[in-house]
């Protein structure tokens, strides 16, 4: 009995290490995704999505590892908390993979050597979407309940920016009419971004469930932050 328990908690680490190499993988797509679209770099962006099957089956992997686990072992408290947050963190995770081939489908869309206007704050939105993204993966990684706090109160500045970005993309066209493909396809990827910057924040509130074992999932933003305050 004692050798199946420490395979178990084997078997554990090894999720746990899993899915922080799953998000590792994921930041490290968005930092490439953005570069690839303020350098307008087609063959990058091809790279990624064509890479984009590498995420699916992390994703697949992961879940399947979560079923075995769970039907071996029949897990109870916290770990099945942890096998729990494992399958919708990679869910989450899977998502933003989806929302970063977005943004280098766009690279080919927006028009070679137009600079991406800084008045929009797209890049800005994406700097600190993906810091929210590792931030919300190095919770998980330490258990770390103040830090998915934290990504919580972030994510207010990355809406704020977001909120902005189509009256600058606005008031950019009313200089440059001759550029509403672009914006139209930056407003697009602002809205991309802002997704992501949500998606890591699911990842935060899972991680509170997991760490301070509050559900607090499904609430809007000003429940969030008077149940973290």
């Amino acid at each position: 009995m004692e050798h199946t328990d420490k395979r178990f908690e084997q078997e554990l680490s090894d999720l746990r290490a899993r899915l922080i190499q799953m998000g590792d993988v994921v930041a490290k797509k968005i930092e490439s995704a953005l570069r690839y679209l303020a350098q307008h770099d087609l063959g990058g962006a091809q790279t990624i999505i064509q890479d984009d099957v590498t995420v699916n089956r992390m994703d697949i992997e992961l879940e399947e590892t979560c079923l075995r686990l769970l039907a071996l072992h029949q897990p109870e408290a916290s770990d099945l908390r942890l096998i729990t947050a494992v399958m919708k963190i990679t869910t989450e995770l899977e998502r933003i993979g989806d929302r970063v081939v977005n943004i280098c489908e766009a690279v080919a869309d927006i028009e070679g050597g137009d600079p991406i206007p800084t008045e929009a704050g797209v890049l800005k939105i994406g700097e600190l979407t993906t810091g929210l993204v590792r931030d919300a993966m190095q919770a998980f990684s330490r258990n770390d309940n103040s830090l998915a706090k934290l990504v919580l109160e972030k994510d207010i500045e990355v809406d704020r920016l977001y909120d902005r970005a189509l009256p600058s993309l606005l008031a950019v066209l009313e200089k440059a009419p001759d550029k509403i493909a672009r914006d139209a396809k930056l407003a697009l990827l602002s809205k991309d971004l802002n997704e992501i910057s949500e998606h890591a924040t699911n990842i935060a509130e899972v991680v509170m469930f997991l760490v301070g074992r509050k559900e607090i999932m499904h609430m809007d933003v000003h429940e969030r932050r008077s149940r973290t305050a």
